[in-house]
């Protein structure tokens, strides 16, 4: 599953890779992902993520800008389900509603991982991450404050919800977020 995955990623970058390449940026992103767990983004250096994945720096330079560029593919890979979702929430008025749902779903079959990195992360960069991936599924020639407005809402729901350890059922926060989101989700359409 993963290796599928890590080629969706690459290729909708437009980028084509050897099957080494690919095994060297699972390897670092799956031991980037096991440090996030273990401590603060911050305190994660390239000499970390080498020693962890038995990498030598050049390499992960080689595939990767730096820590954050790993960072954006680890929540990818964490979270491909649920960008998923988001697209088709903001892309589907219809179904939008019950599209926030899923993604709350997703999120909930993430949640122990999702509440690590949470708990060990600056959660600036983490949010920063999950907005602009929000973002990215919204057609960007719509009002950039509304589009910030609800990237930000949500993401900053998501991250309380697991801050709090899901105090509410996914149907009470998809509802009550969907109530409060309605109303400038036409703006974006």
């Amino acid at each position: 599953m993963f290796n599928a995955h890590i080629l969706k990623i690459v290729e909708k970058k437009g980028v084509i890779m050897d099957k080494r390449k690919e095994k060297s940026q699972q390897l670092i992103i799956e031991s980037f992902i096991k440090l996030m767990q273990e401590k603060d983004i911050a305190k994660i250096s390239m000499k970390d993520i080498a020693e962890e994945s038995n990498i030598n720096r050049g390499t992960i330079y080689l595939n990767f800008i730096d820590k954050y560029d790993i960072l954006d593919h680890a929540i990818d890979f964490i979270m491909a389900e649920g960008i998923e979702k988001c697209a088709n929430f903001m892309s589907e008025r219809d179904d939008a509603q019950e599209s926030l749902r899923e993604i709350f779903k997703v999120i909930d079959k993430q949640y122990e991982i999702l509440k690590k990195l949470v708990q060990k992360s600056d959660l600036n960069v983490l949010k920063q991450t999950l907005t602009d991936k929000f973002k990215s599924n919204i057609k960007q020639e719509n009002n950039e404050i509304t589009i910030q407005f609800l990237a930000s809402a949500i993401v900053g729901v998501i991250v309380w919800w697991i801050e709090k350890s899901r105090p509410c059922s996914i149907d009470e926060l998809s509802n009550k977020l969907w109530y409060l989101l309605e109303p400038h989700i036409e703006e974006i359409q």
